[in-house]
């Protein structure tokens, strides 16, 4: 799959606590940010709140 560049404003306290977890996974702060949003996607999945794969 394609990455795609995807811009996003977040307040620096967030930012500061994105990269302390960032840290805390040795991920950089791009890799993190992808996978909470993997995570998030796929809980929404489960929860029916937008269609799996299976589900188009």
């Amino acid at each position: 799959m394609a990455k795609v560049t995807v811009t996003a404003f977040i307040e620096e306290e967030l930012k500061d606590d994105l990269k302390a977890l960032a840290d805390k996974e040795r991920r950089s702060m791009s890799q993190m940010i992808a996978v909470l949003i993997e995570r998030a996607i796929e809980a929404a999945k489960e929860a029916g709140e937008i269609p799996s794969e299976t589900t188009k």
